[in-house]
Formats: structure tokens, sequence, C-alpha cells
């Protein structure tokens, strides 16, 4: 695993703490004593599995942006930027605590809402995707991740692995919500502020060692194309 990777586990991993101290009710109100006993570990993985398929579209569509971004030779101070721009926000979090809250759509609180009350599977993946779109300090980290990855594959694998980090906090979130004093829960939430910190100073780093637009030396082995160069590789057809 690359350490880019590597950091969309750790954000996930610390993300779902924090959602464990702070969201730990909201948590444990996905309704699986109402399912048939032979379908509550189905309807988990379904409700979790869709969750991981809504951060991996959010990352795609991001990815998207970060290749656009990459085409016109804008990724190394998108890196920067997005260093910087963490780093602000770190420093004046306690201002922005106070502005208004972005709320979700009215659609997805409607749809949330009808999904609690109807114990199926069909509600449970339901639930799921819509919780990945919920607003989230930790999706938002893992989104600005993903802006600097060079294609929509990529931002989604990015996003994926976030989702994956956030799976053994989240599955245990009955045992850390019951067994974890209050004092313990909200030191948990208190973890986020570093995990941006870390990213913030490995965006900056990533963008420094990024080359600049038009400062790529041309390998001796690059052979010009119509869209940019190809390695000489014997066999295979690098051109039209």
């Amino acid at each position: 695993m690359t350490l880019w990777l590597l950091t969309a586990l750790i954000t996930g991993f610390a993300g779902s703490l924090h959602c464990v101290g702070m969201c730990g009710p909201l948590a444990m109100a996905l309704p699986v004593g109402r399912l048939p006993l032979a379908q509550r570990k189905l309807g988990v993985g379904l409700y979790h599995g869709a969750r991981l398929l809504a951060y991996a579209g959010l990352g795609g569509v991001v990815g998207s942006l970060g290749q656009g971004f990459l085409l016109v030779g804008m990724q190394r101070p998108l890196a920067i930027g997005a260093g910087l721009f963490l780093l602000i926000w770190l420093l004046l979090r306690r201002y922005a605590a106070k502005l208004p809250t972005v709320l979700p759509g009215r659609w997805i609180s409607r749809s949330m809402g009808r999904f609690l009350r109807e114990p199926s599977l069909r509600a449970f993946t339901g639930l799921g995707f819509l919780n990945g779109l919920l607003p989230c300090g930790s999706v938002y980290l893992a989104l600005i991740g993903a802006l600097t990855t060079p294609s929509p594959m990529a931002g989604a694998v990015y996003l994926l692995v976030f989702g994956l980090g956030t799976l053994p906090a989240m599955l245990s979130v009955p045992l850390l919500v019951s067994r974890l004093p209050v004092r313990w829960r909200q030191r948990m939430a208190g973890n986020l502020p570093l995990i941006t910190l870390f990213l913030a100073l490995l965006l900056l780093v990533r963008g420094v060692g990024l080359p600049s637009a038009g400062s790529r030396q041309s390998d001796p082995d690059d052979i010009p194309v119509c869209h940019g160069t190809a390695k000489n590789w014997p066999g295979k057809l690098l051109a039209r």
C-alpha cells in the first residue's frame, strides 16, 4: 500500500473514532433488532457496503476534478493550496465552529427517517448509501486528499480505502458506546485535528515534490505521439 493510500486508511480509522465519540447514539439507531434473525448480519453488511459505495462515488467525482487539474498542469499548486487551506482551517477552527452548519438536503433526512421505520434489507442498503452522503469532517478530509489524485478511479479507490478504515470502529459502535465512559469518548472525538495536521503537512510535502508544469524532462526512451509520449516497448503498438 502506498503512503498516500495509507493516509486514507488512517483518516478513515481516526474519523470513525471521532464519529463514535460524537455520534454514537445516531450510529446505534440502526434498527438491526427489527430484522429477522437470519437477515441481521446481511443487513449490517449491506449497510456498510452501500456506505462504502457512496464514498467511492464521491471519490470518483472528486478524482475527475483532480484529473482535470493534472491535465492543465495545476496539481502542484492544488496540493500546496489544499495543505495551506487545512492549516488555516486548523488555526481558525474555533471560529469556524460558530458558523452556520450546512445541513443535508431535506430529501436525505426524509429518506433516512423513512428507512429507519422500515425493517428491510432494502432499507438498510438505502440507509448506508445516504449515510455516506451526510456532511462529515473526516469525509471532507478524505475528499481533499482525493482531489490530488490523477483520475476518477484513483479518487474512488482513495475514498474506498478511507471507508475500509472506518469499518473496525463502526462495527464496534455498540460495544464502544456502552463500555467507554463519556470523557473517553470525548477524547476520541478530539483526534480529528491531529489527522488534519498530518494530511496538511503531507499535502505540502507532496506539492513541493511534484514537478512544476513544463519542467518534466524528456526520457530518451519516450516516443512522441499525437497526445504526448509513450515508452518504446517492443511489441507494443504505440500510435495509430
